[in-house]
């Protein structure tokens, strides 16, 4: 292994990092005479699952992916999905507790393609890191440590812990970082030598591996995906963090013009990401109105608005939020959206998907169901009509399937606990 002081000599063998294989576990299907009311556990896995799926959604359709589309992967890997965020919620086995779930879903899908081709950093980054006790740095450097298996990835990983340090002036990472991402990388089968070397990464040694590896693009990929972390003080970029930032770019020999372009194309990101939750808000408020959802129904999905709306670590990200939340409950406009307009099908395909979590009953989601072709039909220059009503029953299938495995998981874990307690073995969580 290359050490520290000689970046440049022979940085082959950089530590491979593996992505989470297997299958989930199979579960047995539950009877029609189970409850169909979720238990909290299950309520907490339904509503992990549509604030992945809606993060899933805003992250593809930014990438120009078609609708159909995004939502076909989605429900492609669904099983692999909820099995994961079963084990983060404690209904199954799950060696990765509060970010397994974010391991399994957001990993590396065949058909989805995440292997580092990011443009900015993924909207999920900030909820997710500080849900597993990251810093929003950490929750970056554990992103990228998720979605790398190659060496020239771990190149880029590599790079990017040691840029990352540049912009955020020290040496280190935080100890609850160095922690939490070393703890991931022995579960991934790193050895702890490697570790080390690889959260140890300098700016000198990654700037060796850049230039000499990484192609212009890659290279500029790297500078959009660590630019956020100029917001990482409080929330605003100060002249010197645009001087950090500016010497990020020089040592990676960018053009003159690129930092200035990474700021904007970032800013510009963010304000489309605020007109699709403002979209959200209002078909949310359609939907509720529409089956006349109670407190506790409006307050399941004000939690996954929540996690959704913390993707913005500018200064002015806590008070667009707490606009947005504000909203929540009040009369929806006539028609709640127009489909013309950027973003409104994935909106209303996200909203659809949250209201899904506070309908249990099997009548209530017909209603949910009649609701959602309401608009559709309403709006009939839509072109779309039929493939929107289409990918709505996959939408349908998707939180059929997964009731199921809840469900199912549920009396696994209601069995095991009522074995342990008439053998005398202790239980717990």
């Amino acid at each position: 292994m290359v050490g520290e002081n000689e970046p440049g000599n022979s940085p082959e063998p950089s530590p491979k990092i593996e992505p989470t294989t297997g299958a989930p576990t199979p579960m047995a299907k539950p009877s029609k005479k189970q409850i169909t009311e979720l238990a909290e556990k299950g309520l907490q896995a339904l509503q992990t699952l549509s604030v992945q799926f809606v993060s899933h959604l805003i992250e593809e359709g930014s990438k120009g992916v078609a609708l159909d589309k995004i939502v076909t992967s989605f429900a492609r890997n669904q099983a692999k999905i909820v099995s994961g965020i079963l084990g983060g919620v404690g209904l199954a086995t799950g060696a990765w507790a509060a970010i397994s779930l974010w391991t399994s879903s957001l990993g590396l899908w065949g058909g989805v393609g995440y292997a580092l081709g990011l443009v900015s950093m993924p909207v999920w980054v900030p909820f997710v890191g500080g849900a597993a006790g990251l810093t929003a740095a950490g929750g970056a450097i554990y992103g990228v440590l998720n979605l790398s298996k190659s060496r020239k990835q771990t190149r880029k990983v590599r790079s990017i812990i040691g840029f990352s340090k540049v912009l955020l002036d020290r040496e280190e990472l935080e100890p609850q970082d160095e922690r939490v991402l070393s703890r991931f990388l022995k579960a991934r089968n790193v050895k702890d030598r490697e570790a080390t070397e690889l959260l140890s990464t300098s700016p000198d040694t990654a700037q060796q591996l850049a230039l000499r590896y990484l192609s212009k693009e890659e290279r500029l990929e790297i500078a959009r995906y660590i630019f956020p972390l100029v917001y990482n003080r409080d929330g605003a970029i100060s002249h010197t963090d645009r001087r950090r930032f500016a010497r990020v770019c020089n040592k990676l020999q960018l053009g003159d013009g690129d930092a200035k372009e990474i700021s904007r194309a970032y800013r510009q990101r963010l304000d489309g990401q605020w007109d699709y939750m403002r979209q959200l808000v209002d078909l949310i408020n359609f939907f509720a109105a529409s089956l006349g959802f109670d407190s506790r129904e409006m307050e399941l999905v004000r939690e996954q608005l929540d996690q959704l709306m913390r993707f913005d670590p500018r200064r002015t990200g806590t008070t667009k939020r707490e606009r947005q939340l504000a909203k929540l409950g009040r009369k929806a406009p006539n028609p709640p959206v127009d489909l013309q307009a950027p973003s409104a099908e994935a909106a209303l395909m996200g909203a659809y998907a949250m209201a899904h979590t506070a309908v249990p009953a099997i009548e209530n989601r017909t209603a949910l169901e009649n609701a959602f072709d309401e608009i559709v039909e309403a709006q009939e220059a839509n072109a779309n009509t039929k493939s929107l009503v289409s990918t709505r029953k996959k939408v349908d299938k998707l939180y059929s399937a997964t009731r199921e495995q809840i469900l199912a998981a549920e009396e696994i874990d209601r069995q095991s606990r009522r074995t342990k307690k008439t053998s005398g073995s202790p239980s717990g969580d």
